[in-house]
């Protein structure tokens, strides 16, 4: 592994780590009452939060939640 390659590797790394203790830092905030939960629920699910439910499962829920 040459130079550029070991540091995009570490780089890699240093920014997974800082996200997980990111996340780790707001799930503390939630617990403790000091935030609502908004940073929280991004971190963890932003990525599919824009997706569409699926028809099925609305259909489910309209049908059981009569």
């Amino acid at each position: 592994m040459d130079g550029f390659a070991a540091r995009a590797t570490l780089d890699a790394l240093i920014a997974e780590v800082e996200t997980e203790l990111s996340v780790g830092r707001e799930i503390e905030r939630f617990l403790d009452g000091e935030s609502d939960g908004h940073v929280l629920l991004n971190a963890l699910y932003g990525d599919v939060l824009d997706e569409p439910v699926p028809e099925r499962l609305l259909a489910t829920l309209r049908e059981n939640c009569r």
